[in-house]
């Protein structure tokens, strides 16, 4: 057999790791851990070997039955195609260097062997969810990811706000997820008849032919109620929840409950990434003609990049400044497929992976060299203490910010471009958003490396297993995104479209597309933005005698208290709530008390069962002779209907 075919092999893996550990090598920390790293390592290497043997211009898929009853019959099975394979190297790849990087960061953790399983789980299910070969195979894995989620979120359980967030991020979830659901329970409908015997049901091989069969033969609407827009906008309501857009975007910040490494995990290359995953995945269902489904994906991504990006500038939680930013840049990728270009969603997909899990895995080494302290405020000068960790961060933060050649300037400028071509507002949201990013993102690094120390700790560099990772991870931060550009003539995107086609290419080309409004209208953002950070947090610039930010906070009261407290979005979910509970209560004690107490219980039951007494007690006269007339009668009537 070929790689290819045993490719299901690499989520095995991680499976066998999650169950050795949880049953029988619990008690010992160095065979767990290095079954759960082993397992992940191998797993990369064979998705190594999958990247450089397979060329194929055909997805290879293999389907076995799973289940059938009458017509209906639902296949498991095995995708491997390009988009697969980068997908399959991005989740492994990260999710081996969290898993290096964990052991430094809980060692002193009495559930580190704990960790290590559902670390080991989430990694399966995540690649579960990538080799799918249908949608509803992807559905299962999909909440299997969430499940994960919950336990790792919720690790440190005895905290209740953990316990808080988890049962928050799991709620949040399971709402994208019912109208993910009823998406898919509606295409099935329309498409039933296209499944045949030897057709995988809602495969993703044959997702736009059953979607075009559907239309031409069953009737399905591209626009309106029931119709192709209802079910992507549905679909995407899964995808809305898993990768935090606007409005199902409050549970990834609180997140940050749990410990950092499975806050890397979670940003960078699984829960959050199944969302775009399957964005693209399912495009060929979003790009019928006519369909609004891409428009109003776009505007979600557009809204929840600019959205996000307003809130990361006045938060100073480390890690939840850098939820926010991930927020953002999924705001991005989203926006990138409701464009057009669901690729290019994935190339930035793949070098956010790199740098946001190098930012968040830099934001642990931070919180433990200064004893589990989170809130900026009380660090600063920290690049003196550690230097590894500094230079690491700010590699990300170049690359996040849009540094001209970093891997980030061209995943991100590539779709402010798209947007440039498709749509001119959006194109202005994506600059502005750039702007905002480079600002929060160096004030994140000035408040925490630069200037004097403002804690009370002892700051010290972390031990090779926390570092190493950072120093891997810098690497495809700063040259990863050169694979995808034009000075190479973008070589990931044709990996993953064949058909790719470019404007052109070359280092002329490049100069020439930095003269135009797309081209320069992002690099100036990058540089008013970090010069503005710069100025503000390293070199104290003052305005009527205060320090600009403090002069902002105290003349723009409200737009700085909306930023802090996160635009009040989840004070307006509680307050919807409530009135919604409160309808419910009043409902519930009307409907008691006057349906169910007042009418069945004091009506038709009291007053019903009074009356039968009333009626029933004039047939108890007490005299003999009349008993026996009745029976008599009785006895008479019974003989006619057995004679009849």
């Amino acid at each position: 057999m070929t790689n290819v075919e045993n490719a299901w092999l690499i989520a095995l893996y991680p499976l066998l790791s999650a169950v050795l550990i949880m049953f029988f090598t619990h008690k010992s920390r160095k065979i767990s851990m290095g079954l759960s790293i082993a397992a992940v390592a191998i797993g990369f290497i064979h998705s190594l070997l999958l990247f450089f043997n397979f060329h194929e211009h055909e997805a290879y898929e293999a389907n076995f039955n799973w289940i059938k009853a009458g017509d209906f019959h639902l296949e498991i099975g095995l995708l491997v195609d390009q988009l697969g394979i980068g997908m399959l190297l991005t989740v492994t790849l990260v999710s081996l260097l969290v898993q290096i990087y964990t052991h430094g960061y809980m060692d002193e953790d009495k559930g580190y062997t704990r960790f290590y399983s559902y670390l080991s789980l989430f990694t399966f299910s995540m690649l579960g969810l990538v080799i799918s070969t249908n949608l509803f195979q992807m559905y299962f894995f999909w909440e299997l990811v969430g499940v994960c989620s919950f336990l790792l979120i919720g690790f440190w359980w005895h905290k209740p706000s953990a316990a808080h967030a988890c049962k928050k991020a799991f709620v949040t979830n399971r709402v994208g997820d019912a109208g993910f659901l009823i998406g898919l329970i509606m295409l099935y409908a329309f498409t039933k008849d296209f499944w045949s015997v030897d057709i995988a049901t809602m495969s993703f091989t044959k997702i736009q032919e059953a979607i075009n069969f559907a239309i031409a033969n069953n009737g399905l609407e591209v626009v309106g109620l029931v119709s192709v827009t209802t079910i992507g906008i549905l679909i995407f309501m899964g995808a809305m929840a898993k990768s935090a857009q606007f409005p199902l975007h409050i549970w990834l910040p609180d997140a940050m409950e749990g410990p950092t490494p499975i806050s890397a995990l979670i940003h960078a290359a699984t829960m959050v990434a199944a969302g775009v995953y399957l964005m693209v995945r399912v495009f060929p269902i979003c790009e019928i003609t006519g369909s609004g489904a891409l428009p109003f994906i776009a505007w979600i991504g557009g809204i929840t990049a600019i959205f996000a990006a307003t809130i990361a500038l006045s938060q100073n939680d480390i890690k939840k400044a850098l939820a926010y930013s991930t927020c953002s840049q999924l705001g991005y990728m989203i926006m990138s497929v409701g464009l057009g270009a669901p690729y290019i969603a994935m190339f930035h997909l793949i070098t956010h992976a790199m740098f946001k899990a190098m930012l968040f895995l830099g934001s642990g080494s931070v919180i433990l060299g200064c004893h589990h302290e989170q809130d900026m405020r009380e660090m600063g000068g920290l690049r003196k203490y550690m230097p590894i960790t500094a230079i690491t961060f700010l590699i990300g933060t170049l690359s996040i910010s849009g540094m001209p050649f970093f891997s980030g300037f061209w995943s991100k400028d590539m779709i402010i471009a798209k947007a440039y071509e498709v749509s001119p507002a959006l194109f202005w949201i994506g600059t502005i958003t750039a702007l905002l990013t480079a600002f929060y993102m160096f004030r994140i690094y000035f408040k925490t490396f630069e200037g004097e120390y403002r804690g009370h700790a002892h700051p010290h560099e972390q031990p090779l297993a926390v570092t190493a990772p950072l120093m891997v991870l810098a690497i495809p931060s700063v040259i990863l995104g050169l694979w995808g550009s034009p000075l190479m003539d973008y070589p990931l995107l044709k990996y993953f479209d064949h058909h790719f086609h470019a404007h052109g290419t070359g280092l002329d080309f490049f100069l020439h597309e930095l003269t135009l409004p797309m081209g320069y209208l992002p690099f100036l953002a990058f540089v008013f933005g970090t010069l503005g950070a710069y100025l503000i947090y390293v070199k104290g610039i003052t305005m009527q005698d205060k320090a600009v930010n403090v002069y902002v906070k105290e003349k723009f009261v409200p737009l700085y208290e909306g930023s802090v407290n996160k635009w009040y979005i989840d004070e307006a979910y509680e307050f919807v709530i409530s009135l919604c509970m409160s309808f419910f209560r009043i409902t519930w004690k009307f409907f008691e008390r006057v349906i169910i107490e007042g009418i069945v219980i004091n009506g038709l039951a009291w007053r019903g069962s009074e009356f039968v007494g009333e009626v029933l007690k004039l047939t108890q006269s007490g005299k003999v002779q009349s008993y026996i007339l009745i029976m008599f009668l009785g006895l008479i009537v019974s003989l006619l209907i057995f004679m009849v």
